[in-house]
């Protein structure tokens, strides 16, 4: 009975062989077809792990943000020549970080479009096939918080600190906030500090003397402000040296959504 029905599907096949008119020489071999399959399936792999870091974002309000380099409108900036410029940079960036790995920080006042051009960054690197989080600061303070009294926190936070350790792009929103406006900066929450340190930790190889992945901060505050926030090697490892790596929203008006 097997044997028969075996007959039967091969003729059906060479059947439809004839009637198709099919070529069974230009049929691919198995060895093609295995490594579509394993092709398609390692990139389904790699858009799910890019949507599991993406959904681990801390949002303030707990509403995503979305912006890309196509809505970076430089026509509401009075300063036309500089919000072009900023727009280029952060580009540029995002295209060298799709294959190599350092700190950026984009600094300047309020509203002037550094959270934009952060996301900006966030989308480009996640089509380039990068993984990417978003994490407001101010959000997470909170949840720091809000852990004395809200036991389910601690798993979440707990889950948070490991993605951000392990995804290859790190956003910190509004770096700084959490330590106080102008005038009024103090220390950081302990427990606060303590999860940035053993992020930042994570996130580099000491062994070979690299980075593990790349952090890009927005903030308000300067270097030294930073420094009375957080312990000094912490803000050392997370700012960038280099100044090409360094957006400076100096001489642009607060413009949300610029």
């Amino acid at each position: 009975m097997k044997a028969f029905s075996e007959l039967d599907k091969s003729r059906a096949i060479q059947k439809i062989i004839e009637t198709k008119q099919i070529d069974v020489n230009q049929l691919p071999k198995k060895e093609d077809i295995d490594r579509r399959f394993i092709k398609m399936a390692m990139t389904k792999l790699a858009r799910n792990k890019i949507r599991g870091f993406y959904k681990a974002s801390v949002w303030s309000g707990n509403m995503p943000l979305k912006f890309t380099f196509k809505d970076w409108d430089v026509t509401k900036q009075p300063n036309y020549t500089k919000a072009k410029a900023l727009g280029n940079q952060a580009y540029l960036l995002a295209k060298q970080l799709k294959d190599n790995d350092f700190n950026v920080a984009l600094a300047g006042d309020r509203g002037v479009g550094k959270t934009s051009l952060a996301l900006a960054m966030m989308d480009y690197l996640m089509n380039a096939g990068r993984t990417v989080m978003f994490v407001s600061t101010a959000e997470l303070l909170r949840m720091v918080n809000d852990k004395y009294t809200d036991n389910s926190i601690r798993g979440k936070l707990e889950s948070i600190g490991s993605a951000m350790e392990h995804v290859d792009i790190l956003i910190l929103d509004d770096f700084g906030t959490e330590g106080g406006m102008t005038g009024s900066i103090k220390p950081v929450h302990k427990d606060l500090q303590d999860l940035m340190y053993q992020v930042s930790n994570a996130r580099v190889d000491f062994e070979n003397n690299k980075a593990r992945g790349a952090t890009i901060i927005t903030t308000n505050n300067s270097k030294p402000q930073l420094k009375k926030m957080y312990e000094s090697k912490f803000i050392d490892r997370v700012y960038p040296k280099n100044p090409d790596h360094q957006l400076l929203f100096d001489k642009m008006e607060g413009v949300r959504n610029v």
